[in-house]
């Protein structure tokens, strides 16, 4: 069953619109919300919210908490690929799954470009090791033995 989001500047859940998103959570996360622990529904909502106004996280309204806490956790459960099982509660096929999806795998597109990036700047052992040798002939006129 997934369901209907009137897609509000508030975006909140209706408690069975809410019981639906927790039903399709990873079994960790119903434990936690069993126990009212974690404040998933708010962190979800707020998530929903800044992906259906394409907003930055930076605008995330103050009655869902810090903006940074939120876009940590959206991250860790992006690398976690949690998100999938909020997009089958909304509907896979639903505007605000699409747009969710679109949040995730930018930041995975980042992420990538990011390490990628990273591997290219560090320079390689061998290179370091040559770089080492250089800088001692050059300061010392150390040589190593071959």
């Amino acid at each position: 069953m997934t369901l209907s989001l009137v897609e509000s500047p508030q975006f909140k859940f209706t408690d069975e619109q809410w019981r639906i998103v927790a039903s399709h959570l990873p079994r960790q996360y119903q434990a936690r919300i069993l126990n009212n622990t974690g404040d998933y529904r708010t962190f979800i909502e707020a998530v929903l919210w800044v992906v259906a106004n394409n907003a930055p996280w930076t605008s995330v309204p103050q009655g869902f908490g810090s903006w940074r806490a939120i876009y940590v956790r959206f991250l860790r459960w992006s690398e976690n690929e949690h998100w999938i099982a909020v997009e089958r509660a909304i509907g896979m096929d639903s505007e605000l799954a699409k747009g969710l999806r679109e949040r995730v795998e930018r930041y995975h597109a980042s992420n990538r470009w990011r390490r990628k990036r990273g591997e290219a700047l560090s320079p390689k052992p061998a290179a370091v090791e040559s770089d080492l040798e250089s800088e001692m002939a050059r300061r010392w006129g150390v040589l190593k033995a071959g």
